[in-house]
């Protein structure tokens, strides 16, 4: 019965929101395929960073619209398969392979922190800065970061890692705090991977973007590292670190 209402489920979900369109029929069929993973292994109760993540950055998107910035082209588009593996990729394969479930926790806060921070950080405009270089840069522009961006995304950090308690047995103070500073961590990481390898490029107009529109100039980065690859990269390395700091239960 359970695996029948399941699937009632997840076809309600992807009609729903292919036709709001938050995601493209790609980006639902792996986001079934990402939840079928996490019931099978860890329970249906674990979808529930997933649900945060999702619906709180689809939230924040719409109270807090963007209509211009230098962010990449899939910016305010239907999040597509390749979008949802590479924030959720993660999460399955720590299911799959029955690592510490605190682990789960940090791939969320780390996802959370990332869009919360970019989200929020370019509907403010406040001044932005390339995280390693210190130079102004257009808001929205990966590795750029700002005061309420930052805040943000330790504020997106610490609300995935607050549903700790009623996943994670003994999950205490200490431990909501390691998993947000852990999620924030990989969040900077982020900033850090787009500002040195993400490829960046100059318009006509002399504006930066990580978008190669026509006429535009590659001035940085490498041209496969786009803003997919980098959140993957970002959450791979915070939830392995993750793995030195809450262990093996």
């Amino acid at each position: 019965m359970l695996p029948l209402l399941y699937l009632i489920l997840a076809l309600a979900f992807a009609v729903v929101t292919v036709r709001r369109s938050s995601l493209s029929p790609g980006g639902a069929l792996a986001a079934g395929i990402l939840a079928g993973t996490v019931i099978a292994t860890v329970g249906a109760v674990w979808l529930v960073p997933l649900f945060v993540f999702f619906f709180s950055s689809l939230l924040i998107s719409k109270v807090l619209p963007v209509t211009d910035d230098a962010g990449d082209a899939k910016d305010r588009q239907p999040r597509d398969a390749v979008q949802v593996l590479c924030n959720g990729g993660v999460y399955g394969l720590v299911a799959l392979l029955g690592l510490p479930p605190a682990l789960l926790l940090v791939v969320m806060a780390t996802a959370a922190a990332d869009t919360w921070a970019s989200e929020i950080g370019k509907y403010f405009r406040q001044p932005t800065y390339d995280i390693l270089r210190l130079r102004p840069v257009p808001p929205g522009l990966s590795g750029g970061v700002s005061v309420s961006g930052t805040l943000a995304g330790a504020a997106g950090a610490a609300v995935v890692a607050a549903l700790g308690p009623w996943l994670v047995a003994d999950f205490g103070t200490a431990a909501w705090l390691t998993v947000t500073a852990l999620g924030f961590g990989g969040m900077v990481a982020d900033s850090v991977l787009g500002a040195g390898l993400q490829a960046r490029y100059r318009h006509p107009d002399g504006q930066l973007s990580d978008r190669p529109n026509r006429g535009a100039r590659q001035v940085g980065g490498l041209r496969w590292m786009t803003n997919d690859v980098v959140n993957l990269i970002a959450i791979l390395l915070t939830t392995l670190l993750a793995l030195l700091f809450l262990g093996a239960e």
